[in-house]
């Protein structure tokens, strides 16, 4: 495997006027990736690369930009145009044309790339509809199969990578059986992963909700959203006391290094590592 390279955002006046506590955070973000991986800084108006930076080809190394157009948080026409621009101006490559989030996109084991449904991919009982997003979409990231997980009621980001992560054949899912709601939508989606994936090892991490957050936008406490690269994978820390019980788990299922990132107060924005980085094979 080549050596991977790792995007963040710049903290630009622009970003932290927006996001103030990615000031203090950046340095330390920074100096952890870099200690593994080069670091390719971009400037763009927003920190979540995550969802709007190109997919990559997992066959062939090629780039292709997802269509990003979200209606939560802060996403205005403006907003979102000012990224679009940026990512094309960064990114010259071809559009692969699916209206998905990066952050609603996980890689599995034997091909496979895990995704929450939506209506905003495609409808479903209209003709085709769903096999042409799901032929796209292999096509981008050199997939052999798209699995559709039931999504959330009410759910106003639709990110799977909230939901679920794997390190090799182990899944590690965010527990939210605290919930009777969340208890059920999650057995019906370890049903359908089972389907397709009969022999993966489930182990479940911590879901602590942050009960400060009255905007439903708050990632702080969702542990599964951590970021496994060829060299290290990267845990997001809370200061809660389930951060060290985080790190022993996902010790167990790899021999890379784990390093644990203070992201407490970004993570109040809506999201975390994984949100927070892109990383590709090779140089970007």
């Amino acid at each position: 495997m080549s050596i991977q390279t790792i995007c963040i955002a710049k903290p630009t006046p622009a970003v932290l006027k927006i996001y103030p506590a990615y000031r203090a955070f950046f340095p330390g973000f920074y100096e952890a990736l870099a200690a593994f991986h080069p670091v390719n800084v971009l400037e763009l108006p927003d920190i979540w690369v995550r969802d709007f930076l190109p997919v990559q080809n997992s066959q062939t190394g090629e780039l292709f930009l997802l269509s990003f157009n979200p209606r939560y948080a802060n996403y205005t026409r403006t907003f979102t145009a000012e990224i679009n621009a940026a990512r094309q101006r960064l990114f010259p490559v071809p559009q692969c044309g699916v209206q998905i989030d990066g952050g609603n996109i996980v890689r599995g084991p034997d091909g496979m790339i895990f995704c929450l449904e939506s209506r905003r991919i495609f409808r479903k009982g209209v003709a085709g509809e769903q096999a042409q997003k799901e032929a796209a979409l292999k096509q981008a990231l050199g997939a052999r199969q798209i699995v559709w997980l039931a999504r959330e009621q009410g759910d106003k980001i639709n990110h799977i990578d909230g939901f679920m992560q794997f390190i090799g054949r182990t899944l590690f899912v965010s527990d939210e059986r605290f919930d009777p709601y969340l208890k059920s939508l999650l057995a019906r989606r370890l049903g359908q992963i089972f389907q397709v994936l009969p022999s993966v090892e489930v182990r479940f991490l911590p879901c602590v909700p942050d009960v400060t957050d009255k905007s439903g936008l708050s990632a702080r406490g969702i542990y599964v959203n951590f970021l496994e690269t060829s060299r290290a994978v990267f845990v997001p820390q809370y200061n809660l006391p389930q951060d060290q019980e985080v790190l022993a788990i996902i010790k167990t299922a790899t021999d890379k290094p784990v390093v644990g990132i203070d992201c407490a107060a970004v993570s109040r924005y809506g999201g975390a590592v994984h949100c927070l980085t892109k990383e590709y094979e090779g140089k970007v």
